[in-house]
């Protein structure tokens, strides 16, 4: 359905232009594919930032509607890229289902009181919410901490982000925004602190809840007791199991986020960690478990705000609602943190220092990583370079190890975003370095997401440099990986791998004309296919289902066996149903490509098997009828080939 309603073109914007213009003329939506972009609109006390948008997302859509002046101006934040979502396009493909037109309307509509409520009754946007579970009133909690938190809300953030999957647009959930309810309506996030181990009097265990004081959509409760494994010892098995058993804390409880840690001795710093209910995440900004922050006892309210950002950005979401609180509030933590972040307290060591560092890293890179957006991506880098630099593997083996990784987590992002093989070659320089800490034996799951990772960085290299040693190593890079990974175990991460291995043996077993090598690759793709679903995880089971075809139409092309290329046209047909349905126009065209490239061939095959019989001599038949035949054949065939 969604076929049509792209405009096959994409527009770009530098930093500050203007997309259009309260007031000006509108008949066209836009979804944002990368960057962020700015609405404002004018009151009568001059102009009035209303959100700040980010990739997936879709804006101007009362233009589709009604061709009515636009009510707000947009403004680029950055380099954006935009596709066009025009007007009659859009109407038509709705008139088919008249009660998503008007589910559509409707939600438009209450978009446009919120925005009024907004901009006339800006209070109302903080009152409805439930409040903490604990209340009391250090400084964090106080009257001016919550009217500034107010403030930097109100001019950052007041609609959730859609985005497709690891940050990809998409017009789908772009769409699929319309419907949310508005966040006041959505559940909220339970956040748990466990009494600091070390805090007699429970004072450093009140002032971290304070840290939250004023956020509606978040509740936290003090656990009366300290965790039974303190987590200030950093030994990879002794972080595994104390991890393990705060997670199962944490799922007894219910809850998104576990804070535990402890007083030192003197009583001078808090050491935290944080504990969500997954590991599984591994993209920018994704918390390790050998991550932690220190702050000074009795922080300041700036110390606190760096709290709350950090706290957010460790939190993995438990469903696509939560992913919807959590994006728009992280700007504006990190805004209020920046300070803080950027300036740790001198009255700490080097190494509690740098966690500040690379806490603050994190956030920053998790926004460029939701955003899609390569500045806030440089950002957090110097953040974890600055970190790097204030310690040694000698003194912080831990911490120097957990600052490497996240560092080329970022560059490697960076290095395929731009193609370029030198950032890329760092950041394998980076993984190999955190290797000689995390080793399979005490971090089993970090040395296996190190693993993935370099087969993913020799796979671009080879796709840069068309170096087929860098295929064999990406290949053995998969293949460590999956010693930890299983299907059992780590269902999602397994399947990633192995369509990752899959794509890798497939452009091998192509270069090196080897049949056995297809063989494995289309292995690969089918086991990936083992978890990815169509329903659950529709891009993710895509990709493995052009994976699976190029690696059929490979084989098919090199044994001469129409099966493989009628599989590989299945193959192509299924992914492009999922693309075409999702808006995803270049992922559309090249599986469109990829099937008729398969069909072109099966088709070709198919001619030349009836020529050849066709062609055959009958009894008492001359040269005279063998050449009847082939003109006819010609005739006939020719036509199938455009």
């Amino acid at each position: 359905m969604l076929r049509w309603v792209l405009k096959d073109i994409e527009c770009r914007y530098r930093d500050g232009q203007v997309i259009f213009r309260e007031g000006d003329q509108s008949a066209t939506a836009f979804v944002i594919v990368s960057g962020q972009v700015e609405l404002s609109k004018i009151s009568a006390n001059g102009p009035i930032r209303l959100s700040i948008l980010s990739p997936g997302e879709i804006f101007g859509e009362m233009g589709i509607i009604d061709k009515s002046a636009r009510s707000v101006t947009a403004q680029a934040v950055g380099t954006v890229v935009l596709d066009v979502i025009e007007r009659d396009g859009f109407l038509a493909s709705l008139s088919e289902q008249p009660e998503v037109a008007l589910t559509v309307i409707g939600n438009l509509a209450e978009r446009l009181r919120h925005t009024n409520d907004l901009i006339f009754n800006p209070q109302n946007n903080y009152s409805s919410s439930t409040s903490l579970t604990v209340q009391t009133s250090p400084p964090n909690g106080t009257p001016d901490v919550q009217r500034r938190r107010a403030t930097v809300f109100q001019n950052l953030s007041w609609r959730a982000v859609a985005f497709g999957a690891a940050g990809k647009s998409s017009l789908l959930h772009a769409l699929m925004s319309l419907f949310l309810p508005p966040a006041s309506q959505r559940k909220h996030m339970e956040f748990r602190v466990a009494k600091l181990a070390g805090d007699e009097d429970g004072s450093q265990t009140e002032l971290l809840v304070q840290s939250f004081a004023g956020q509606t959509d978040i509740r936290v409760k003090v656990l009366s007791e300290s965790l039974p494994v303190e987590m200030e010892e950093e030994n990879g098995r002794f972080l595994s199991t104390a991890n393990l058993v705060a997670r199962q804390r944490l799922q007894g409880e219910d809850a998104d986020l576990l804070i535990c840690g402890n007083v030192n001795e003197i009583g001078t710093v808090i050491r935290l960690r944080f504990v969500s209910l997954s590991n599984d995440s591994d993209h920018p900004g994704a918390f390790l478990v050998t991550d932690r922050l220190a702050l000074p006892t009795g922080f300041s309210e700036d110390f606190g705000e760096l709290l709350f950002a950090v706290s957010l950005a460790a939190t993995v979401p438990r469903n696509e609602a939560h992913r919807q609180l959590i994006k728009p509030m992280l700007l504006p933590a990190l805004e209020a943190a920046q300070e803080s972040g950027q300036q740790p307290p001198l009255e700490l060591n080097n190494a509690d220092r740098a966690t500040i560092q690379v806490c603050y890293g994190n956030v920053t890179a998790l926004i460029g990583y939701y955003a899609s957006d390569p500045n806030w991506l440089r950002r957090a880098a110097l953040a974890y370079q600055e970190a790097i630099e204030g310690m040694t593997r000698e003194d912080e083996p831990i911490g120097w190890g957990n600052t490497q990784f996240h560092l080329s987590r970022v560059r490697q992002t960076l290095g395929e975003r731009g193609s370029d093989p030198e950032i890329i070659e760092n950041a394998l320089t980076g993984f190999k370095d955190a290797l000689g800490v995390f080793n399979q034996q005490e971090f089993p799951w970090e040395w296996a997401a190190l693993q993935a990772r370099i087969g993913n960085a020799y796979y671009r290299l080879d796709a840069i440099n068309g170096d087929t040693d860098f295929l064999k190593d990406a290949i053995a890079g998969y293949q460590s990986a999956l010693q930890v990974y299983t299907k059992a175990d780590a269902p999602l991460k397994w399947s990633e791998v192995k369509n990752n291995l899959g794509q890798a043996l497939q452009v091998w077993g192509d270069l090196a004309r080897n049949r056995e090598l297809l063989v494995r690759a289309i292995q690969a793709c089918q086991e990936s296919l083992q978890v990815r679903s169509r329903i659950e995880t529709p891009l993710l089971w895509a990709a493995s289902q052009n994976n699976l075809g190029s690696a059929l139409f490979l084989l098919g092309r090199m044994t001469e066996d129409s099966e493989h290329l009628e599989g590989a046209a299945e193959a192509f047909g299924r992914a492009l149903e999922i693309y075409l349905a999702y808006g995803s126009a270049r992922l559309t065209k090249v599986a469109e490509r990829n099937m008729s490239k398969a069909e072109n061939l099966l088709r070709a095959r198919l001619a030349r098997r009836v020529a050849k019989l066709y062609w055959e001599e009958e009894p008492g038949d001359g040269q005279a009828g063998q050449a009847r035949r082939k003109t006819t054949f010609r005739k006939e065939n020719l036509a199938d080939l455009d």
